[in-house]
């Protein structure tokens, strides 16, 4: 999706793409990893120096309520992380070690719980999927001290 089609789907919903909002969904489009409200909050004020955490929060809250971002609290994580969806969602495995988040390039349960909620009358808005274990270095580290 691109920053367009994403100003339309704001507009579409009666928001305005205020200096701030654009330069969070910008610095969300333009991650390769999920951002906490902090790290989002760093970069915005590299270009607007006194945009507080609490708007960075409001705008993260608008873009995920319109469906734009998705927000993850992954397990062993202190805070919840955000990040651009656009047309799509993410899942993740989780290193129980050094907390390496790795993308899955595939969702294991869409079709399944499609054909359930279709069966059983229930509409899906959303879900969530994450996989826990160790990354190949921790696995081997973790082997070799074994």
């Amino acid at each position: 999706m691109t920053f367009d089609e994403a100003l339309s789907i704001l507009k579409k919903r009666g928001q305005k793409m205020t200096p701030q909002r654009s330069t969070v969904l910008r610095i969300l489009m333009e991650s390769a990893r999920p951002l906490t409200a902090q790290e989002v909050h760093r970069e915005v004020t590299k270009i607007h120096p006194h945009v507080s955490l609490d708007t960075v929060y409001r705008n993260l809250t608008l873009l995920t309520d319109v469906g734009l971002v998705h927000q993850s609290n992954l397990q062993n994580r202190d805070v919840a992380r955000f990040e651009f969806q656009g047309n799509e969602h993410r899942h993740y495995a989780i290193c129980l070690n050094c907390h390496k988040t790795i993308r899955l390039d595939w969702c294991p349960v869409e079709t399944k719980l499609m054909t359930q909620a279709l069966r059983k009358q229930f509409a899906i808005v959303k879900h969530a999927f994450e996989v826990y274990g160790y990354c190949a270095e921790c696995h081997f580290a973790l082997s070799a001290s074994a």
